[in-house]
C-alpha cells in the first residue's frame, strides 16, 4: 500500500512538473492575443488556459468538483472573493472553476517558486510580507488598485489552510482590501479540499463543493456594518459548509 502511495505521489508531482515547464511556452501564445485583442481578450485568453491546465490537473488524480451558485456571480469584475482555505487544492479549484481571471493575495514565499511566480504575474497576484506590517498595507493598497482596475482579487481571511472541515477566525484587516475598493464582496465556500492531500498526507481523490454565494455590494454598507463584513461573511461562508 505504501509502495501504491509513493508512486501516486511520484506521478502527480510529475504531472505538475509538466505543466509547470510546458507553461512558459503556453503563455507566450498570450502575447500575440494582447496585441491584436488588448487586456481584455488577453485576460479572457489566460483564464481559459489556467481553467484548462487546473481543470486536468484535478480531473486527472480523481478529483471532482461540483459547482453551485454559478448564477449569483456578477456581471462586473469590480470584485473581491473571499473565500474558506482547507487545503493546497484550493487555489487550482478556484482558478479552475471561477469563470473570471482572479489573482491572489499570497504569502511573498511562493513569488520565489520557478514557474509558479511566472503564473502568479500574469494572474495579477499580490505578494504580502505577513511579518511587515508596512508592506502588508502597501500589499492591500495594490490589491485596492487592481480591483478598481477591473482585475478581481481572492482572499483567505483565516490566513492559513485550516487543514480540515473546521474554519477558522477570519482576519477583520484583511477586509480592507474590499472595503477600500468598495468592491462587490463575493462569499465563496469550498468543502472537501482538505481531503485531497491533508487528511492523509499523501493524494486522494475526492470530491469537492464550490459554493458561490450571492454577492455583498460594499458601497451600499455604513460603517458599522463594514466593521463587521468579516463576521456577516464568516457565516455566509460557514453555510456553504
Amino acid at each position: 500500500m505504501a509502495f501504491k502511495f509513493r508512486l501516486i505521489n511520484i506521478a502527480f508531482v510529475s504531472h505538475v512538473l509538466l505543466i509547470a515547464l510546458i507553461s512558459p511556452f503556453l503563455l507566450l501564445t498570450a502575447v500575440p492575443v494582447y496585441w491584436f485583442g488588448g487586456k481584455k481578450r488577453s485576460d479572457h485568453y489566460i483564464h481559459i488556459l489556467g481553467a484548462f491546465l487546473s481543470r486536468n490537473l484535478l480531473f486527472t488524480f480523481g478529483i471532482r468538483v461540483d459547482v453551485q451558485g454559478i448564477e449569483n456571480l456578477p456581471k462586473s469584475n469590480n470584485l473581491c472573493f473571499i473565500s474558506n482555505h482547507q487545503g493546497l487544492a484550493d487555489i487550482p479549484i478556484i482558478v479552475g472553476y471561477i469563470p473570471k481571471t482572479v489573482g491572489f493575495i499570497a504569502k511573498k514565499e511562493l513569488g520565489r517558486i520557478p514557474f509558479l511566480n511566472i503564473w502568479m504575474g500574469v494572474l495579477g497576484c499580490v505578494l504580502i510580507d505577513r511579518k511587515n506590517l508596512r508592506n502588508s498595507l502597501h500589499t492591500i493598497e495594490k490589491g485596492i488598485h487592481q480591483i478598481e482596475k477591473g482585475h478581481p482579487m481572492v482572499i483567505f481571511p483565516e490566513g492559513t489552510r485550516s487543514r480540515n472541515a473546521n474554519m477558522g477566525n477570519f482576519r477583520p484587516g484583511s477586509f480592507k482590501l474590499v472595503t477600500g475598493a468598495n468592491a462587490l464582496a463575493v462569499p465563496v465556500s469550498i468543502s472537501g479540499s482538505y481531503k485531497v492531500v491533508e487528511e492523509r498526507g499523501i493524494l486522494t481523490g475526492s470530491k469537492i463543493k464550490l459554493t458561490i454565494h450571492p454577492a455583498i455590494d460594499v458601497s451600499t454598507l455604513s460603517e458599522i456594518e463594514k466593521a463587521n463584513l468579516h463576521q456577516k461573511v464568516k457565516e455566509i461562508i460557514l453555510s456553504g459548509l
